[in-house]
């Protein structure tokens, strides 16, 4: 039964079609709107998830090409294989991490109902990975299996909670509401980025505002500017690769027409995943109203990175743009500082880049966009060496590959040390709550005095 439940919640189709479900039961809506509502919410899910399959299917090629053109040799980053590997060589992290994924959960829940922090955390793969690096982490600390599920299940929830409230200022400024908030382990890193970059920027010049001459106003459309970049990219790669080492890949057809349909390909995938992304905010949206309403009053759900792309989709490309020029900085010091080379992560850079880039613009126009994502870039790869010189994973069956979500790095290395660890991340809760029921005192007030008036 319990891995019943942890299939269902790392499905994120089914989880957000769920909250779907729930919330329109609770608002009492007929059984034709209730079946509705959930059905469009799992099918905009699965249709963005197919977006981003495509994306990650077209986009390997121009990695592996990349990689071979400028001689890079190192170790890759995907925080979803190293958790899939500490999970193969640890029973007792693969265990406990299902426990509280599922346990954790509901911690994040009852955090949400009682506290000022009303974020529900619906990322399904984001929760796994916070799962084993939490299991993991207390694992080396030589705690027992009761003790690593019941401090890691707190931590889980209370983590769940900490992330999306450290980013919903800048997503407000995004979205200008408080309708959606983002659960994602890239928080720790795109945040601060957006920060300098607000404090380095100009934000009365948004790059959404870009004014561009007549002929050139063809790339105000997203399928038109994100075909261009791509297409660009790839035509580099290919053809400082050669037809021959292209040829491995291509098979029979030409070198440069691959690259041209592998570009084109992955526009499609940014299309579709944009679609996914309308039809399931349109239905999930005012659907998580029941569940505000009646079993977490003002709750928040927290989604998953890409629901933010629609909004700035000009910040999106400046941002993957220039996190790989930072992450290509990164690999430099990196080499000299750490012994140690992570490679670049253009899938990466596109998803989590993109989002810096994103709350860079608003925070600090499109000066601000370029500086968040330069900075991003360079911190993912900076601090993936970082932890590969503190760690050893090597001893616990992972090879050749590291973290590329931020959240997890800061993670595992303040955990190095659990009470401290706890510690800090009891006191951040406490603090961000402070702040949160201080605005929520101030908005009550404003409301009150307009309603005077």
């Amino acid at each position: 039964m319990l891995d019943f439940l942890i299939e269902v919640i790392k499905t994120p189709a089914i989880v957000l079609g769920l909250v779907a479900l729930i919330g329109l039961v609770l608002q009492k809506k007929s059984a034709s709107q209730v079946f509705a509502g959930t059905l469009k919410t799992a099918l905009g899910m699965l249709v963005l998830s197919a977006g981003s399959g495509l994306i990650v299917t077209e986009i390997l090629p121009f990695v592996e090409l990349f990689t071979d053109v400028f001689n890079l040799n190192g170790f890759a980053t995907s925080s979803e294989a190293v958790v899939g590997a500490l999970q193969s060589a640890i029973p007792i992290v693969a265990s406990t991490s299902s426990i509280i994924m599922a346990v954790g959960f509901l911690v994040n829940v009852i955090l949400a109902r009682f506290s000022p922090l009303k974020y529900i955390f619906l990322t399904g793969h984001m929760m796994w990975i916070l799962s084993v690096v939490v299991a993991f982490s207390l694992y080396r600390a030589d705690y027992n299996e009761t003790m690593i599920i019941a401090i890691g299940s707190v931590i889980q929830g209370l983590m769940m909670v900490i992330l999306p409230a450290l980013a919903q200022p800048m997503v407000r400024k995004v979205t200008g509401n408080d309708n959606i908030a983002i659960a994602h382990l890239t928080t720790l890193g795109t945040v601060p980025s957006a920060y300098i970059g607000g404090l380095l920027g100009d934000k009365s010049k948004s790059a959404e505002d870009l004014k561009l001459p007549k002929s050139l106003e063809i790339f105000k459309d997203t399928s038109i500017s994100v075909a261009i970049v791509m297409g660009v990219f790839y035509m580099v790669v290919v053809l400082l690769a050669g037809p021959s080492r292209v040829g491995e890949l291509s098979g029979s057809t030409n070198y440069i027409l691959f690259g041209i349909m592998k570009a084109l390909g992955f526009t499609a995938g940014i299309l579709v995943l944009l679609q996914g992304i309308r039809m399931f905010l349109g239905e999930l949206v005012p659907a998580f109203k029941g569940i505000s309403d009646k079993l977490v009053p003002g709750a928040i759900p927290g989604l998953d990175v890409p629901a933010l792309f629609g909004f700035a989709p000009n910040s999106l490309m400046i941002g993957f743009v220039t996190a790989v020029a930072g992450m290509l900085v990164a690999m430099v010091v990196s080499s000299q500082v750490f012994g140690a080379v992570p490679l670049v992560s253009i899938i990466g850079a596109f998803f989590t880049g993109g989002i810096a880039g994103i709350l860079g613009n608003a925070t600090g126009g499109r000066r601000g966009a370029i500086i968040s994502g330069l900075i991003y870039g360079f911190l993912l790869i900076f601090l993936s060496a970082m932890l590969s010189n503190m760690f050893d994973f090597s001893a616990y069956g992972v090879e050749g590959v590291q973290h590329d979500c931020i959240d997890a790095m800061i993670l595992t290395m303040i955990l190095a040390n659990p009470v401290i660890g706890i510690a800090l991340i009891v006191g951040v809760f406490v603090i961000l709550c402070f702040f949160q029921a201080n605005r929520d005192r101030n908005m009550a007030k404003k409301t009150d005095e307009e309603k005077v008036a």
